[in-house]
């Protein structure tokens, strides 16, 4: 149909026409491939950024948990467990009776920190991570101090395989302190255990007994005979003088007189008959 415009010589065609169907499938499949190809960019972003907090969380517990365990053994007196033995549970002595002893242990997938034997347990990790295959091991370095050696697999707590994130640690630190005791030193087996090596001496204990290779000093700080000792030296004088044998030869003995008789002193010797007796020498 045709319409014709007053004046003009121009004609419009009017048509009722719309998209065909394969223009429509056409348009179709171009949005389609958009939109997937949107959702695409947008999943992938989520993912990554879901995988970025899992890292984080990941990369956060563990250093605070490493920082936790170095500063601890740092400070310690002494690590409580067994040389060149992996265990799970870290035993540390403190100088303080607040804080000692002082554990370190995995319970679940969660590690703890506790002070004193009496102490309440405290996490060091959160329920967002897990913590698995956490063990302790002393490395004695005499003569210097003993290290810790600590080894643990920590991983983002998900069930989603795109969300998942672990690492494998291990720290090595060494104790910066002296050894400090607040009960006696009691040796776990009679007669088993010494103090000190050969080649390594002891320089003094309580800075009055002195050691210099296989001399011994009372407060003399460098003794130059087998036994040195800086003032008087009191032999006994109340307790009754035992016979004199081979176990006793060459002992001095004081025996303590009553008033008006004068105190002896005696040593325990073998004669010429090859018989031991007390010589009085005073």
């Amino acid at each position: 149909m045709f319409k014709k415009f007053l004046h003009s010589t121009f004609y419009i065609l009017h048509s009722r026409r719309g998209f065909t169907i394969l223009e429509l499938l056409i348009f179709a499949a171009i949005f389609s491939i958009m939109s997937v190809a949107f959702l695409s960019a947008l999943v992938s972003a989520i993912q990554v950024q879901v995988k970025q907090i899992a890292a984080s969380e990941v990369n956060q517990q563990s250093q605070f948990l490493l920082d936790t365990i170095q500063y601890y053994v740092q400070n310690s007196s002494l690590v409580e467990l067994s040389s060149d033995t992996a265990t799970t549970t870290l035993k540390l002595r403190m100088s303080s009776s607040s804080t000692d002893p002082l554990y370190i242990y995995l319970s679940g997938n969660v590690v703890y920190l506790k002070q004193t034997d009496s102490g309440a347990a405290e996490p060091l990790t959160s329920a967002r991570v897990t913590v698995s295959n956490l063990t302790f091991t002393k490395r004695a370095n005499n003569p210097g101090h003993d290290s810790v050696n600590v080894l643990f697999t920590i991983a983002y707590n998900t069930a989603s395989p795109t969300q998942s994130f672990l690492q494998n640690l291990q720290l090595s630190v060494a104790r910066v302190g002296a050894a400090t005791f607040d009960s006696n030193v009691v040796p776990a087996s009679n007669n088993t255990y010494k103090l000190g090596t050969a080649a390594l001496d002891w320089q003094s204990i309580n800075n009055t007994l002195f050691f210099s290779s296989s001399n011994v000093g009372i407060g003399a700080s460098s003794p130059g005979q087998t036994l040195e000792v800086n003032g008087g030296l009191r032999l006994n004088t109340v307790t009754a003088q035992p016979t004199c044998a081979s176990a006793q030869r060459g002992t001095f003995w004081v025996t303590q007189s009553a008033s008006g008789t004068k105190d002896m002193v005696d040593v325990c010797v073998k004669n010429a008959a090859n018989a031991y007796i007390w010589s009085t020498i005073y």
